[in-house]
């Protein structure tokens, strides 16, 4: 086993939150089960879903969403990862998270996806203001970063409604197109979120 080079002093601490469950207007966000296996490969084995994500394979099975599952279970995972559901009947609709990956990008970022059949409803702007939320009050960190394919404009919306600001655009590899693609993030800084919250 090779052991993990230490972090810089001035590098911050990859976090993991405790937060077991999220409620909003809508939305009960929430730790995956096993159980949500075959509900998450229904909704993610869709190419429409697939092609604007870096991480997710296509085709997208049970396996893989039971093998992502008992990681996030056991510690694994990176970062903190929900189920998003619906809060009257329970329904598994997708999923988000807060991550940090240093090697990769120089902020911790949410990420998130929706089944179809759920677009256009807001829920993905929703469960992404609970996320932007729960960062900002459970951490000291003062900058949070979204991204987007490039061309992913209702992706986009759901980010500005969220307060980001275009910061630059990258590249990354895209599983389900098997190459790269281009991204745009975006930044949401603690200042601006709390100026949101003292207007609403």
């Amino acid at each position: 086993m090779t052991a993990r080079k230490p972090l810089s002093q001035t590098a911050p601490t990859p976090f993991r939150l405790e937060c077991e469950i999220i409620e909003t207007a809508r939305l009960l966000l929430r730790k995956p089960v096993q159980d949500d296996a075959g509900d998450y490969a229904r909704l993610a084995n869709n190419y429409a879903v697939a092609s604007m994500l870096g991480s997710m394979p296509h085709p997208y099975f049970t396996a893989d969403a039971r093998e992502f599952i008992a990681k996030v279970e056991e510690g694994h995972a990176s970062g903190c990862n929900y189920a998003i559901t619906r809060a009257d009947t329970g329904e598994v609709m997708g999923a988000c998270g807060l991550h940090e990956d240093l090697s990769r990008f120089e902020l911790p970022f949410i990420g998130y996806w929706l089944g179809e059949p759920w677009w256009g409803g807001g829920y993905a702007t929703e469960a992404a203001r609970a996320m932007i939320d729960l960062f900002f009050k459970a951490t000291n960190r003062d900058m949070l970063m979204i991204s987007c394919r490039i061309d992913n404009l209702r992706s986009r919306r759901v980010i500005e409604k969220c307060g980001g600001k275009y910061w630059k655009d990258g590249e990354q590899f895209n599983k389900a197109l098997g190459e790269m693609h281009h991204v745009s993030h975006f930044k949401v800084a603690r200042a601006d979120w709390l100026a949101a919250i003292r207007s609403n």
